[in-house]
């Protein structure tokens, strides 16, 4: 049975990294009703806020989507788990909390491909509004925002020694990769507040949970939109009491995240046709562009044995309760760590307008096994090698118009030859730096790959060990052509009072963590929204 209708001046679906920040300003204004509807749960959980119990909420189904892919064709029909928050905040409620903006280079590409508004100069302000960072507020960080920008408070010991080694492999240091230089090597900032998680939940619900025009609710699956001819006028809400019909008069912000975006607006009949017609959807809006384009920035590994403890490795019934009462007294030590401690941006060859690769040093090592993180117990570092700009390209399907089912992802993560070869060539770049001497004294072996191989038997090795680094975007693409599916105002293309605002609207994928950039994305949306539903028929 359906409930009576309910009605709102702004829906908003999806309460993750940039819909949370969407709610908060457009509720500002205390004349607007604003509703807020999160399929998943509170983001209130110590799992969700102690940094290093990151990887108990991993595996949780209350606190995960826990997608799964199709086979990778191209990595021999590996099944990857893709996750996505389920809970207010989403990915900046479970993800390594690491705080990365992206090359000015990203931005400005963005504009040169039609979208007017999105160059980095044009982005800057608002990247510089969404944060209070420990550098202090200057002409490219911001001081006042409401997410706390904060280095490790425990660094590790081998931090500098990485620094040192990439001086001596001939890589920069820069004092801010958030700030005029974003290239070479420095320390990680993470989304934290005095050692514990500040996600968009924290830094944009939290503070303002008493806002009467605001509503909140967890537990909220929408399973379509609803349709008046070209215009979006509310959405069809499945929660504990049934399902419900919610009315928004300005519109509805539809931001669920590159993987739940796509999969909501071709339940609500908007696609490609084809697709549509497989579930016997009605097609209401045919749309190409939704769900393509699909981007994710894969990763592999580089794993040491190193001669002092690690995070990891300096546990166990003495040290670990010693470790609980100094993060309990003073919010310092491992378990206020986020997963990467310092970090490397670099170009693979000359002649790049930005580096292609990024190198993440952490001093810990896990190894994921059905979905939950096994510890090494042995003093073991990694070095995560990330491609910043991919070339292979993705889709999200239906797998189901069932909306409790899962979306079919489908992405060949090296389907692009030029990636396997530029993410081999990142890897042997790191090699480079682990054999430096600032690091080399402090190593005992490389444990993987093994250093003996080279040329095709590497890439082979790469090709087998590739990872996705959880960073999945563009299904949604912001563009002026005909297989866009929104503007550069973030409008779905052939409808009214319809917004998409997340990270399935990058045309291109940002170099490193897209967390920030989420974030960025919320920000901007809410002024576009509040300027373009001024005149919004009631």
């Amino acid at each position: 049975m359906v409930a009576l209708a309910a009605e709102w001046d702004f829906i908003v679906i999806g309460a993750g990294s940039s819909g949370a920040v969407i709610a908060n300003r457009l509720s500002a204004d205390p004349n607007r009703r604003v509703l807020l509807l999160e399929a998943g749960r509170s983001h209130h959980h110590v799992f969700v806020k102690v940094p290093a119990l990151m990887m108990f909420a991993f595996p949780r189904p209350d606190m995960n989507w826990l997608y799964l892919t199709r086979p990778d064709t191209s990595r021999d029909g590996l099944v990857d788990l893709w996750p996505a928050g389920r809970m207010l905040g989403g990915g900046s409620s479970l993800n390594g909390m690491m705080f990365v903006r992206g090359h000015a280079y990203d931005y400005d590409l963005w504009a040169q491909m039609g979208n007017s508004g999105w160059s980095h100069a044009e982005v800057l302000p608002y990247f510089r509004r969404l944060e209070s960072s420990d550098t202090g507020a200057n002409a490219q960080r911001g001081g006042d925002g409401p997410l706390a920008v904060q280095t490790p408070r425990s660094p590790h010991a081998l931090v500098q020694p990485f620094l040192d080694a990439c001086r001596e492999r001939g890589i920069g240091v820069s004092a801010d990769l958030n700030g005029d230089v974003r290239e070479g090597a420095g320390i990680c900032q993470a989304s934290q507040l005095r050692g514990a998680r500040h996600g968009t939940a924290h830094a944009y619900l939290d503070p303002i949970e008493g806002r009467g025009n605001l509503t909140v609710r967890t537990g909220a699956l929408v399973e379509r939109l609803v349709l008046h001819g070209d215009r979006v006028r509310g959405v069809l809400c499945r929660t504990t009491r049934g399902s419900e019909m919610l009315t928004a008069v300005r519109g509805v912000v539809l931001a669920a995240g590159a993987i739940a975006s796509p999969a909501l607006l071709m339940r609500s009949g908007i696609g490609e046709p084809g697709e549509l017609g497989r579930h016997g959807i009605d097609i209401r809006h045919a749309l190409p562009g939704v769900g393509a384009n699909l981007q994710e920035h894969p990763g592999t590994t580089l794993h040491a044995d190193i001669t002092v403890p690690t995070l990891t490795s300096d546990q166990g019934p003495l040290r670990s309760p010693l470790h609980g009462l100094n993060y309990l007294f003073t919010r310092r030590g491992p378990l206020a760590t986020p997963i990467g401690h310092a970090q490397a941006f670099v170009h693979t060859r000359p002649g790049l307008p930005a580096p292609d690769i990024q190198i993440i040093y952490t001093p810990s090592s896990y190894e994921i096994e059905n979905g939950r993180a096994r510890r090494k117990k042995t003093p073991q570092v990694a070095f995560a090698v990330g491609l910043c700009r991919p070339r292979a390209r993705g889709r999200i399907r239906l797998s189901s118009a069932d909306p409790t089912a899962p979306p079919d992802i489908d992405h060949a993560l090296l389907g692009d030859s030029d990636d396997l070869h530029c993410l081999t060539r990142g890897l042997e770049i790191a090699r480079d730096i682990v054999d430096t001497r600032a690091l080399g004294r402090y190593t005992e072996r490389v444990v993987s790959p093994d250093p003996r191989l080279e040329g095709d038997a590497l890439r082979d090795w790469v090709r087998g060990n590739t990872f996705p680094m959880y960073h999945p975007c563009g299904t949604c693409r912001m563009g002026a052509d005909d297989t866009a599916v929104v503007d550069a105002r973030l409008r779905l293309r052939g409808l009214q009072n319809l917004w998409v605002a997340d990270a399935s609207i990058m045309p291109t994928i940002p170099a490193g963590n897209i967390n920030a950039t989420c974030i960025m994305i919320g920000e901007k949306a809410a002024d576009m929204i509040h300027e373009d539903s001024q005149d919004a028929i009631r």
